[in-house]
């Protein structure tokens, strides 16, 4: 994975949840070059849910079954949840989803966008 290109990541929004106190809701805009691949990650204990908006994306969470999500498509990541495979499942065309997060607002206060995104220990020194 680590010859692989890296996605792109754009803030799209942040807003502290008033609703909610102590928490964010951040939306960020993912873009997967041709062939391009996430590490194994998690999300620093955010719900996250996340809409293909262009292309298609393979993915493993946890143990469950590898599945293709098409443009349209949904999933969801759980607290704490082992997202093992997340790639473009294209060579030629780009790939691009919205994922949003609900975190900790102490989390990003600290640490940045950069701090949603935790690489599993053996890829830990590849750049965000």
């Amino acid at each position: 994975s680590g010859s692989r290109p890296l996605p792109s990541v754009e803030l799209a929004y942040q807003n502290k949840l008033p609703n909610c106190p102590g928490k964010s809701c951040i939306g960020l805009l993912v873009t997967y070059p041709p062939n391009g691949s996430t590490p194994p990650h998690r999300h620093a204990g955010a719900s996250v849910t996340a809409i293909v908006l262009e292309g298609t994306v393979l993915c493993k969470m946890n143990d469950e079954p590898t599945r293709v999500y098409e443009q349209g498509e949904t999933w969801f990541e759980a607290p704490g949840c082992h997202h093992k495979v997340s790639d473009n499942y294209s060579l030629t065309d780009s790939t691009k989803l919205l994922a949003t997060f609900v975190v900790d607002t102490e989390v990003v206060e600290r640490g940045g966008i950069a701090a949603l995104v935790e690489y599993d220990e053996e890829y830990k020194d590849i750049l965000h």
